[in-house]
């Protein structure tokens, strides 16, 4: 048997060992293992004779960082990573995160506001999606807009709808102008509003 066999294969299995140690979650014991195994690998040479000894730790001085850096590669190109890292962003939404630069456009466009603007949500302009300000109020969700300025990421639109007062429909306080104006009862007018 050759004198440089139990060094080779206490280096072999500590190897593979680090290499397990990326992919196998164990607390830290498999590469606790791999050290204890590169360690009695140098013991054995150091006890054959102190040249076989040297090379052995010049050869763990390269080969076992190399080792550490091809596990963390192969891991990476692993499906098991993509479970822990994240993925890069697409082109639409570095496209979202870098909006200023697609804002100057949209000055005077109208669109509709998909989510409620209490005083910012979301508004569609020209089939995009933005981040919007309200200018001066609530704007409903499903309002028309206009675009009257862009600035910081965000547009700032104004409704072009009449403002809706009251429940439901919001027809309620317009009706009861409706029959003030008609010569009717005030008092019975609100309490039309209020059982209805």
């Amino acid at each position: 048997m050759n004198v440089a066999f139990w060094p080779i294969l206490f280096l072999v299995i500590g190897l593979m060992l680090l290499v397990a140690e990326a992919f196998i979650p164990s607390g830290g014991f498999i590469g606790f293992t791999a050290v204890v195994c590169v360690g009695l690998s140098l013991w054995h040479a150091f006890q054959q004779s102190t040249s076989l000894g040297l090379t052995f730790l010049l050869v763990d001085l390269i080969v076992v960082p190399l080792t550490i850096v091809l596990a963390f590669w192969l891991w990476m190109k692993s499906p098991l990573s993509r479970t822990f890292l994240l993925s890069p962003p697409s082109e639409d939404e570095i496209d979202v995160s870098h909006s200023d630069h697609q804002l100057d456009g949209v000055g005077g466009s109208t669109g509709r506001a998909l989510t409620p603007l209490r005083p910012s949500g979301h508004v569609e302009i020209e089939g995009r999606r933005y981040d919007g300000l309200a200018d001066g109020g609530l704007i409903p969700a499903g309002s028309l807009v206009r675009v009257i300025q862009a600035r910081s990421g965000q547009v700032i639109v104004q409704s072009l709808e009449r403002p809706r007062v009251g429940g439901g429909d919001g027809d309620g306080i317009v009706a009861a102008a409706d029959g003030a104006d008609a010569g009717g009862d005030g008092e019975n007018d609100v309490e039309g509003l209020i059982s209805a």
